[in-house]
């Protein structure tokens, strides 16, 4: 009898794993970041809003190559 519950445990807890990681965690990050993003830049004001959003996406598309010292872009890695 304890085979079977693993059995079946196994046979629900695996396929369940997959679905979450690869069908249903993509949909939520696409749905969800967004929306927070908008939520945040209604919070903070069309101005504001749209002032920290520009801060942020300067701030994380510059990054410093170790090897060269200088500064690259991520579209340029």
């Amino acid at each position: 009898m304890e085979f079977i519950k693993r059995v079946i445990g196994y046979v629900l807890f695996i396929p369940l794993i997959y679905f979450y990681s690869f069908i249903l965690g993509p949909i939520l990050k696409a749905v969800l970041v967004p929306g927070g993003v908008a939520l945040l830049w209604l919070i903070l004001g069309p101005k504001e809003g749209t002032r920290a959003l520009k801060k942020h996406s300067r701030k994380s598309s510059l990054v410093f190559s170790r090897t060269h010292k200088k500064p690259c872009y991520l579209a340029g890695l």
